[in-house]
Formats: structure tokens, sequence, C-alpha cells
């Protein structure tokens, strides 16, 4: 089997061709996002095809990606291929093929398996950018660590952030917070992990992503001692382990209190900490704080609504009778305690 088909490849028309070949035949890429960190900490001479494999055994679902392979009786979707037979695109795929055909030497469809050859000469930005293209479009996609990965490996190509940014339709300013996670990750929070080949630790991804995009953590990484360093020690305990609680980070980080208890008792400790301070870190207070502030917003058209509705008229009515019975009986119980606490002892303990 053999075809061509030309691709418009931002705006650089690249022919392909699309061949069989033996999945033994092939070479997988090192490089590639999901083993890439992994491979590196490989001395050179063992950064090589069984290593590959085994990340990719190991790293990915690729007994259930072979499970498929089998039922379908073959690959279905094409791998990009370069002109030397290295893999471009669809690693996990030759390695469940080869898993396959060794599961079922005599079944000749796990013998062969489409493959779209990239011709000698194409630039390696042009590589990078069709493997922008089939992912950008991919239902199964790369996960954030893993674009950010290619970002940067379009960048080391040659180009420059605006046009990174227009492939993925982000801001240059998206793309450089991105690589930057990317770097801060394989700087400093894969070497620290007890299996840095783990896939569970790229879905960190967005935490770094979120610390970097904080302007607040970014002024306080330059007064606070080792704070990307701490952040990093931070997510693989556990102690940050949602998003949410990076966007929260700076306001724990004001106080050394809460620093401490975030080192030794986890972010919701360090959370309470701020709640009993500031009123307005307790989820109920920054409720009303929030209700209080866009009431004192309304508009002209909103309470003309407001008025012509009976239901938003309950609404409002019922909230302003909850807020007086509870100011009412917060009131009579600061009466009681005032009371109680000016009695002498005798009478206190008699009354008791």
């Amino acid at each position: 089997m053999s075809a061509n088909y030309t691709r418009n490849i931002q705006g650089v028309p690249v022919t392909l061709t699309l061949v069989d070949v033996d999945p033994e035949r092939v070479k997988l890429d090192p490089t590639n996002p999901r083993v890439g960190f992994s491979m590196r900490q490989l001395g050179e001479e063992m950064r090589n095809d069984p290593a590959c494999t085994l990340l990719l055994t190991s790293q990915e679902d690729t007994e259930g990606l072979k499970r498929s392979i089998v039922l379908s009786g073959g690959v279905q979707e094409p791998i990009y291929l370069r002109h030397d037979y290295s893999v471009a695109e669809g690693n996990r795929r030759v390695v469940a093929t080869r898993a396959a055909k060794e599961e079922h030497p005599a079944d000749a469809r796990f013998a062969r398996m489409p493959a779209w050859i990239i011709p000698e000469g194409t630039p390696e930005g042009t590589v990078q950018d069709l493997l922008n293209e089939i992912h950008l479009g991919s239902v199964r996609g790369w996960a954030p660590y893993e674009k950010a990965l290619q970002m940067r490996a379009l960048l080391q190509s040659g180009l420059i952030h605006e046009e990174v940014a227009e492939r993925y339709r982000m801001t240059p300013m998206d793309v450089r917070q991105h690589v930057e996670a990317a770097d801060l990750m394989d700087r400093l929070y894969f070497p620290i992990t007890r299996d840095p080949t783990d896939a569970e630790h790229r879905s960190k991804f967005s935490y770094f992503l979120e610390f970097l995009k904080s302007t607040r953590l970014r002024k306080q990484s330059e007064t606070t001692a080792q704070l990307p360093e701490r952040f990093a020690r931070w997510v693989r305990d556990g102690q940050i382990n949602t998003g949410a609680k990076v966007r929260k980070l700076s306001k724990v980080l004001d106080q050394e209190e809460a620093v401490q208890l975030l080192e030794v008792a986890g972010f919701d400790a360090a959370e309470e900490f701020l709640a009993r301070k500031d009123p307005r870190e307790h989820e109920l207070y920054l409720t009303l704080e929030k209700a209080r502030l866009r009431l004192q917003q309304l508009t002209v058209a909103e309470l003309v609504q407001l008025t012509e509705s009976a239901d938003r008229m309950s609404i409002i009515a019922a909230l302003k009778e909850q807020i007086e019975a509870v100011l009412e009986n917060a009131a009579r119980f600061d009466q009681r305690r005032t009371s109680t606490s000016t009695l002498s002892p005798t009478v206190a303990t008699a009354r008791a």
C-alpha cells in the first residue's frame, strides 16, 4: 500500500506518503513528551528503544490500547514517521502493536501498521507544527504538560513566542507561562518524587501553571526563601492538592503562622487559621461580603426588575429577616455572656 497526500502545514506544503510498516522496523522517539523527562535521566547510551518501550508500557495504559487494537483487528489510525522511520507521532500504538504481534505471531493483522512518512528535508519546526495540528484536532489530544513540552519544542526549533501563540490560539504570555511551568516541574518537582516516571505526576502541571500565573506569588518568590522549591515539595507531599489551593496560597504566605501550619498539617489547617483571624476568609462571611457588595452595585434596571418580581422581592425580604434574626440572637447571647461574667464567682457558681 502506498499513497501520497499533500498537507498544508502553516502555509508549508508537505507531501506525506502512506505506507504499511513492520512495527519492529520503526524507532521510538525518546524525546516524546510522555517519556522525555524520564529518558533524559538516563545515560545517553541507555536512551534506546527498549528503555522507551519499558517506560511507555509502565506509564501509560498500553495494555488497554493493545486490547483495543486486537479487538479492532489492527491499528486503524496511521502513525507519523520521519524519513528514517523514527516515530514523530504514535509511540504508544507502536508499542501496543508490537505486543499484539508477539501475542498473536500468526495473525497478519498485527504484522504491519499504517504510517504516514514525512519526507526527508522537512524542517523540524514544520514537523512540530504538524504534531501540533494533529493533537489540537484530536479527541485524545495531549495533556497540558505534554502540550507545554510541544510548545517548548517549537520555541527550540526557532519560532518566537508570538508564532507559537498563534498556533495554539493563545497569547504570548500564556505560552511563556506554560513553558516556564513545564521547566519548573522538570527542574524542581520530578527530581524529588519517588518515581518520576509515574504518569500521575504530569497531572500536577496545572498547579505549577497557577503558581506562575499569580503575580503575587511571583513577587513573594523574590522575598520568600526558596519558595518555588518549597512549593514543589508541598505539591509532592499533598499539602497542596488542588488548583484552587494554589490560587489561595499567597494569602497563606502573608502569615508566618499559617505557613507553619501548611508545612505541618496541610493547607486546610492553614486556611482555617486565616479564617479565624479574618472573617472574610471564612466561607460564610466571604459569601455574605460578596452578597453585600453585589447588592451595593445594583443598577437602576435591576431595581426595576426587582420591584416587578414578587419572587425576587421575597428572596431579598427573606435574606433581610434572616440577617435580623441572626443579629438579634447574637445580641442576646452576648448580653447573657456579659451579665454572667459580671457576677461574683460565688453567685456564678451557684447559678451554674
